[in-house]
């Protein structure tokens, strides 16, 4: 994944406000649909956008109750945000392909079989529980703070109100990976917001390309200095930050799906503590469970664009491995 600023673009999108969003110039036309069936033995499937650069979406319901069919369809023109959930210069993730579009993720189904918004399964009726929805995709926009965009309601209409994001995977040598959950299906698609400040951020652990045992905990830590221009030999008085949240993420190289092992032990809300003495944000990482494997740490705020570590787990024949 590169990393190169697209400032003009982002500035452009930007004066939108609560505009929809379209193409700069022609849109190229959206790939074909694609429609899965879900049952209670199928409760996830794969909707690969891939090959015409348009993402790879996982839908995955708790429990499905019925069967159903769910197409996803791909839509260039991105709906207006609420300025109430997403601040001023929120901007849509350009994809790299066919002049850098973006990307709406809208859903439908058969309204004779299901009878939700655009004919999607009615929670309770045809499934129980959450849906996960990760989306992975190719982009050389910088990101400063990553959110995955809900529009509840009817296609045509929709507006993003909500952020379902609770993980995020930016690790280098694979696709930025968004991962969320939300109780019904609308359209979706992913967001950058603008930083609220720029500080200096620096690890402090773990190492880079580490190795522990399963069930070894991991300390992630970082420190934080104010301003942009600081460094990691920065002397000044190191600063907590609140808003920043841990992802850990694997690539599967069997599916080829980016994935989120659920955290154990985990800080509320995914958030690092304070440690005042050492002037360090902390986070306490539970490896009990995870199968062997390399693991990418991703780190997250309103402060500083998303960083990264990744770290091998080796078998410890100690322990119960749950896959």
């Amino acid at each position: 994944m590169f990393k190169r600023i697209f400032a003009f673009l982002a500035l452009g999108f930007a004066l939108f406000g609560t505009e929809s969003w379209a193409c700069d110039g022609p849109c190229p036309p959206p790939p074909p649909a694609i429609m899965n069936t879900f049952s209670p033995t199928i409760t996830t499937n794969t909707y690969d956008f891939s090959g015409t650069g348009d993402g790879r979406l996982v839908v995955a319901f708790d429990h499905v109750l019925t069967t159903f069919t769910l197409t996803v369809t791909v839509n260039h023109n991105i709906d207006a945000l609420d300025p109430s959930e997403f601040p001023a210069g929120t901007v849509c993730v350009q994809y790299d392909f066919n002049g850098f579009q973006c990307d709406e993720y809208d859903f439908s189904g058969n309204p004779a079989v299901t009878t939700g918004p655009n004919g999607v399964p009615v929670k309770n009726k045809d499934y129980k529980g959450l849906i996960t929805l990760t989306l992975s995709y190719l982009t050389s926009q910088t990101i400063n703070t990553p959110a995955f965009g809900h529009a509840p309601g009817d296609n045509a209409t929709a507006v993003y109100s909500e952020d379902i994001l609770v993980g995020y995977s930016n690790s280098p040598a694979i696709d930025p990976t968004m991962d969320g959950m939300l109780p019904g299906l609308s359209s979706v698609a992913a967001l950058d917001e603008p930083l609220s400040e720029t500080d200096t951020y620096c690890w402090v652990s773990p190492p880079p390309n580490s190795t522990y045992t399963v069930g070894q905990e991991i300390e992630v830590a970082f420190k934080l200095f104010p301003g942009a221009n600081g460094t990691c030999s920065n002397t000044g008085t190191p600063i907590r930050d609140k808003t920043a949240r841990l992802s850990l993420s694997r690539f599967d190289a069997t599916t080829r799906n980016t994935v989120f092992p659920p955290l154990r032990d985990k800080e509320e809300g995914n958030k690092f503590h304070w440690d005042h003495e050492d002037g360090a944000n902390e986070f306490d990482l539970s490896t009990e469970g995870l199968a062997p494997g390399t693991y990418t740490i991703t780190v997250f705020s309103s402060k500083f664009s998303p960083q990264s570590r990744n770290f091998t787990l080796t078998g410890n024949p100690g322990c119960l491995i749950v896959m």
